[in-house]
């Protein structure tokens, strides 16, 4: 009798252990099963204190080595076995130009993206109610930059109902080299986001998301990219929404001009030994390069300092299968996919560029006394024949007043105008002509305690509202370090609130309520200041529409006979 109670008790113990253990299992590590294999992940906390599950370092793409370099991406097959979604997600090789980075870091096997879902593996069983998702697009000039928990982690954005997706994608010449023809197309970065919204049609129920309602958004060359797929054919339908921070599909940094793409195709041969006359050649010799050597070259397009910024860019490509953009951006009217589009700028964007040369005097002087050389360089036209003219209308605009500070304020401005504000005005203009949804903008005014002037090269100085600052409000960046003011927290949370309704509804007035109606944009500009308050007014980015009555090559309204 004893035995047999004593038999009874072992036996419940064990099993309210293996219940127990089989809990514990899930609280650590949640499961999702996916229409392509099981993924297991780990959970995080929210700044809020609420428990998320994170799937980090999911493969969406084949690696891209050997005879799939230069290629456009192909789609992950399924898996039989658990895949472990707790690593860190690695970097795509790269080097910094930004920070002067000199070592060259990251992996060509790169294509791998981040999910966090607010739902535990428990809550995933029985989901009512799939939630919108926000897939971020880097930024870093398509020369570097990471989807990293460290840099765009979850612990802001999913406080307020969404799920996250952060995605890798190629860069520098291994993600944007292009011969325009069959033998390399071009555009293969962007063709790798693309893959990414495809996972996430297939995959994301299994999170809890909603595939009806996907909203990309991106900052600076992330946000060049979101508008660039609201101009591309093949990505229509993969998404629902775009926000655009700091960058449109316009910005001279991200599109080729005539002929940029093939002459540097050529010129890194060159610089690797794979002189060829012949696209094919070129690239099949290109294909068995180390590609840590060929990302060391990207220093020697340079004519001064990091000038010209971007070596490889977004191209027209031939019209073949799966091509990503086959019109120049100017041309592209009644084809913009109708999605909602916010977009919007920094009141001091040109700080990324101007701070390391003003806050520098022997650069600074270098930069006035060989300004006719280096202008035409660093303001992408020094590809047109009327390069004294623009040099002059530039000087004449920005750099009129001899005081010091005057001066260096203007070549802020001018960083800020010819590399942000008149693309956008230029963007804007032509969905609100051809488009047919709704447009918010913004400027953000509102200076935080924390800059990215203080990696751009200045720890301490105040230049306003730098490029990139609202990052900061948007995910937890570590290396902003100073403690962040009551402000900064308010206006944070002020910023999310109206990101995540964007994502929700297209609106970013709800369903979550602000303190001020965000108008829909006019002809007149209309846009939504993001100072210490909310407020509306006109006539955003007014003083950049200069840079239109210049003969640059993208200005299509003036005359052949003036470029």
């Amino acid at each position: 009798m004893v035995y047999n109670e004593l038999l009874r008790t072992c036996y419940a113990f064990f099993v309210v252990v293996l219940f127990l253990c089989y809990n514990v299992r899930c609280e650590l590590h949640p499961v999702v099963n996916t229409p392509l294999g099981q993924i297991r992940g780990y959970h995080m906390k929210t700044r809020s204190g609420k428990t998320i599950s994170a799937f980090t370092s999911i493969p969406f793409a084949l690696p891209p080595l050997g005879n799939l370099r230069f290629k456009a991406p192909v789609p992950i097959e399924p898996w039989s076995k658990e895949l472990d979604a707790t690593k860190a997600i690695p970097l795509c090789i790269q080097r910094n130009p930004y920070i002067r980075q000199k070592e060259i870091v990251g992996q060509e096997d790169c294509l791998y993206l981040n999910v966090y879902t607010p739902f535990t593996s428990n809550d995933l069983l029985e989901i009512s109610k799939p939630l919108p998702v926000m897939l971020f697009l880097h930024g870093g000039g398509w020369m570097c930059g990471d989807s990293s928990t460290t840099m765009y982690g979850p612990e802001l954005l999913l406080d307020h109902d969404v799920i996250l997706v952060t995605t890798n994608y190629r860069l520098g010449p291994l993600g944007f080299l292009s011969t325009r023809d069959e033998h390399c197309p071009g555009n293969n970065g962007l063709k790798d986001q693309q893959e990414a919204l495809r996972f996430i049609q297939k995959t994301i129920e299994s999170f809890g998301g909603n595939k009806s309602s996907v909203t990309i958004f991106g900052e600076s060359a992330g946000g060049a990219s979101a508008h660039y797929h609201m101009l591309s054919k093949t990505s229509a339908g993969l998404y629902h929404r775009a926000i655009s921070e700091s960058g449109t599909a316009m910005v001279p940094w991200a599109e080729q001009a005539p002929g940029e793409a093939e002459r540097n195709a050529y010129l890194l041969g060159e610089f690797v030994g794979c002189q060829s006359d012949d696209s094919n050649s070129l690239i099949e010799c290109l294909r068995i390069k180390d590609s840590y050597d060929l990302i060391n070259t990207e220093y020697r397009f340079y004519e001064w300092d990091y000038e010209p910024m971007t070596p490889f860019k977004a191209v027209v490509e031939p019209d073949l299968p799966g091509a990503f953009l086959t019109k120049q951006v100017r041309d592209i009217k009644d084809e913009i996919y109708p999605v909602p589009w916010l977009t919007g700028l920094t009141d001091s964007e040109g700080c990324l560029k101007s701070v390391w040369i003003t806050s520098n005097e022997t650069r600074f002087q270098e930069f006035m006394n060989k300004f006719s050389t280096i202008a035409p360089v660093t303001f992408y036209y020094n590809s047109v024949s009327k390069k004294e003219r623009i040099t002059k209308m530039i000087r004449d605009t920005y750099l009129n007043d001899p005081d010091v500070a005057a001066i260096k304020q203007g070549i802020l401005d001018i960083y800020t105008d010819s590399y942000f504000a008149y693309p956008m005005v230029e963007a804007v203009e032509d969905v609100l002509k051809h488009g047919k949804s709704p447009v918010y903008l913004y400027e953000l005014t509102y200076r935080a305690v924390n800059s990215f002037s203080q990696i751009f090269g200045d720890p301490e100085g105040n230049y306003g509202v730098c490029h990139a600052d609202e990052l900061m409000h948007l995910f937890p960046i570590h290396f902003l370090s100073k403690p962040f003011s009551e402000k900064d927290n308010e206006v944070g949370r002020v910023i999310r609130t109206m990101w995540t309704n964007f994502a929700k509804s297209g609106n970013p007035n709800k369903p979550v309520a602000v303190s001020a109606k965000w108008n829909t944009a006019s002809k007149d500009f209309d846009y939504m200041d993001i100072g210490r308050e909310l407020t509306m007014k006109k006539n955003l980015a007014s003083r950049s529409r200069v840079w239109g009555s210049m003969p640059l090559w993208f200005n299509k309204h003036i005359s052949k006979d003036e470029l």
